[in-house]
């Protein structure tokens, strides 16, 4: 069956990430193969994984219930939250961090028993570019608290120079996910399906989405722009109130906030516009979604 541009779900969307990871028998082993591309070569192999969070969760018509978040225990003692962002946002380095703070002290205990669980990891991908002043948060090797990120834009980069005889388990995953849309289309997704059984499996997740499903994706993808747009704004009021509190005069401090807001409005715009590209968004939904013409859209 021959899909359009905007039937295809691409694995870089938040919801759709996760959903597949969640979606019955096939999304669990999808989830194993994936923590096993990224944590397997310093944490040992994962033959399990249970998802945690119970609360944060959405109902369908059909009776399943798909996780808006995954916090997974695996059975050689991790605890793992695991991210997908679609957009940058200035203060995630900082959400996450306290964020595992308070995983950790839920399920990290200072007398460990023999059923504790050694390690806290916050597993981040990123489907967006990452600025190269971004102060990502990073442990000691010893501590049992520890941040590791996936850098989708730059490391595809690596993986389409080899031969697909040369992939690892890392490579199926970063190609799976960063170059999805582009393989569909092509007809060389069968050929990773068929080299690597966790990309089937979540092939196979995305290949029964309902149209309820896509429905949710949509809204959910929405919610997650219009939350990424207030951060930007917000973050701008900060800098702008910054920059005119140091000149210490009420004119700059005006002009500082109106620069910030516009000079941050205008850079989450620039950003939003090629995250969406990146996606798969037609320019007519792009359009419709942030209030830009086709015109300023396509100057961007």
């Amino acid at each position: 069956m021959t899909e359009n541009k905007s039937e295809i779900l691409n694995p870089k969307t938040d919801w759709v990430f996760k959903l597949m990871f969640s979606k019955g028998e096939e999304g669990n082993k999808a989830l194993i193969s994936f923590l096993n591309a990224f944590l397997k070569e310093t944490y040992g192999t994962i033959h399990t994984a249970d998802i945690l969070n119970t609360e944060l969760t959405r109902e369908s018509p059909n009776g399943e219930t798909y996780h808006l978040d995954l916090l997974v225990k695996t059975d050689n003692a991790l605890i793992v939250n695991i991210e997908m962002q679609q957009f940058w946002k200035t203060n995630y380095p900082r959400r996450s961090q306290m964020y595992l703070m308070r995983l950790a002290s839920r399920f990290l205990k200072t007398e460990p028993k023999e059923d504790d669980f050694l390690y806290a990891i916050s597993l981040s991908v990123f489907g967006c570019d990452v600025p190269k002043n971004a102060e990502l948060v990073k442990m000691p090797e010893s501590s049992i608290i520890q941040y590791l990120y996936v850098e989708l834009n730059e490391l595809i980069v690596y993986t389409m120079k080899k031969s697909l005889e040369e992939y690892s388990l890392k490579d199926f995953w970063i190609r799976f996910l960063a170059n999805y849309e582009e393989d569909k289309k092509s007809g060389m997704l069968e050929e990773l399906c068929k080299l690597e059984e966790g990309i089937k499996m979540a092939e196979a997740t995305l290949f029964r989405v309902t149209d309820e499903e896509r429905r949710m994706a949509i809204e959910l993808s929405d919610e997650k722009y219009r939350m990424y747009v207030e951060d930007e704004r917000s973050e701008a009021r900060r800098e702008g109130r910054a920059a005119s509190l140091a000149e210490g005069q009420e004119k700059g401090r005006c002009i500082g906030l109106a620069e910030g807001r516009a000079e941050g409005s205008r850079q989450a715009k620039v950003e939003t516009v090629k995250n969406l590209l990146d996606i798969g968004l037609s320019i007519e939904n792009i359009a419709k979604t942030t209030g830009l013409s086709r015109e300023e859209i396509e100057r961007l």
